[in-house]
């Protein structure tokens, strides 16, 4: 989508109240100034299986100074809580996220995602991607023994998303933004 103007036919997602304002500040408003890189931008890869402390991980150790790309974190935040992911909320998401990773990008910024990376080429895509307009790539490894993981899956609460379902998202938007990152 090109314009920062972005329609939907599905009702309940209107309800939301998706407007152009409404984008713009949704996008502006996870773009935070103490990510703005000093000298060469970073590209945080928090990776490892599904519940074995990735979003602990970023939460301690990457909370400040970086834009968060965060399909799951996004879809909760505008109003995903009652919905299946990614369900009515993809195509607002889609424009929000693919615009922020864009803007990161374009600005310089440090910025951190979570990623399962159970596929080595689509990452290693990345890493090159993000190399080539001129990021560091600090790949962090998380793991956990397997009863470990699915006792913290089982107690999720409901405002959590795998980042098994959010990787494809945020790892599209990483790479558009990293073929074309300049306005």
């Amino acid at each position: 989508m090109e314009s920062t103007e972005m329609t939907t036919r599905n009702p309940t997602a209107q309800t939301l109240d998706f407007s152009p304002e409404r984008l713009e500040h949704e996008i502006t408003s996870r773009l935070p100034t103490d990510a703005q890189a000093n000298g060469e931008p970073t590209l945080v890869l928090i990776m490892g299986p599904i519940c074995a402390g990735k979003t602990t991980l970023r939460k301690d150790k990457f909370a400040e100074g970086f834009v968060l790309v965060d399909a799951a974190q996004l879809f909760i935040e505008i109003g995903g809580i009652d919905f299946d992911f990614p369900s009515d909320l993809e195509l607002p998401m889609e424009f929000i996220g693919s615009e922020i990773a864009r803007r990161a990008v374009a600005g310089r910024m440090n910025i951190v995602t979570e990623i399962v990376g159970s596929a080595i080429e689509p990452v290693y895509e990345l890493i090159e991607s993000m190399k080539a307009v001129g990021y560091l790539v600090d790949a962090n490894f998380v793991n956990a023994d397997l009863e470990a993981c699915l006792e913290r899956n089982t107690s999720r609460s409901e405002d959590n998303v795998s980042a098994y379902y959010t990787e494809p998202y945020q790892m599209k938007w990483l790479l558009a933004a990293a073929k074309k990152p300049l306005n």
